[in-house]
């Protein structure tokens, strides 16, 4: 019950926001959402015994997904910047060690995974629309809370056990048409230049990054021999627990969008 009532409060507040607040209200959102997502993937990567820099880390978080977002924003200086912070940062404690040469690199990596999807969903919604923008965060939605459900009633066959041990064929089979239904008819109203195979294609493609996203996090909380990436929203985990499925999903999502061979948006 709890994890029900506070996915339900956490859908209203943020698909309230995604769907009134103005574009830069958006981006300031992403820009939160993606600091407190570093915040947790550092302390994933500091259980795995690499040194993580946070304040740099936030920074470079912060500017890379505001970047991303505003439209005309040239990225290149925030990409380069933080190239040389982490190199900064590996030489800045004299001889480098194993820990600092792993910090650098999350703290190259880390601001790229999570501030291009969050940045570029952020944009989507300033440049074309909050139906395009939020149909993504519904169709995530849809898939993950179908998988939930359908592993927890039917599952019986293990998906990826040792990763995930909970995560079942039957659950990952109702994600994917979870994404398919809320893509394939909400699609048609919001991306009507889209036919209707290439949105069946899409849902399926998302239920799929979805999943990948997953079980991506999932290893890394396993390798740092975690449960959750924080305790901040009850019955869920952190911020990343919340957020893993649309990291991969999003920039898929746009690419399509803005490179599909139709009129899509």
């Amino acid at each position: 019950m709890t994890r029900v009532l506070s996915g339900v409060v956490l859908l209203g507040v943020v698909g309230s926001l995604a769907w009134f607040a103005p574009p830069q209200g958006l981006v300031a959102l992403a820009v939160l959402v993606a600091v407190g997502a570093f915040i947790e993937l550092a302390r994933l990567a500091e259980a795995l015994g690499a040194h993580v820099p946070r304040l740099p880390g936030v920074i470079i978080t912060a500017a890379l997904t505001a970047a991303v977002a505003w439209p005309g924003v040239p990225l290149q200086p925030v990409l380069v910047a933080s190239v040389v912070a982490a190199a900064a940062m590996a030489i800045a404690g004299g001889r480098p060690d194993r820990s600092q040469i792993a910090g650098a690199a999350t703290l190259v990596a880390a601001p790229m995974y999570l501030a291009l999807p969050l940045g570029g969903l952020a944009g989507l919604r300033w440049t074309d629309g909050r139906e395009v923008a939020v149909l993504l965060v519904l169709v995530v939605v849809a898939s993950d809370t179908l998988q939930y459900y359908t592993g927890r009633a039917l599952g019986r066959r293990k998906l990826a056990p040792v990763i995930s041990p909970k995560k079942t064929v039957e659950g990952a089979v109702g994600g994917f048409v979870g994404a398919t239904l809320v893509m394939a008819f909400l699609g048609a109203a919001w991306l009507p230049g889209v036919p209707l195979h290439a949105r069946v294609a899409l849902g399926l493609t998302i239920a799929g990054l979805g999943i990948v996203g997953d079980l991506v996090e999932s290893a890394l909380k396993r390798a740092a021999d975690v449960k959750d990436s924080s305790h901040l929203i009850p019955g869920h985990g952190g911020v990343l627990d919340r957020i893993d499925a649309l990291l991969l999903a999003a920039p898929v999502y746009i690419a399509f969008l803005k490179f599909g061979p139709w009129q899509a948006i």
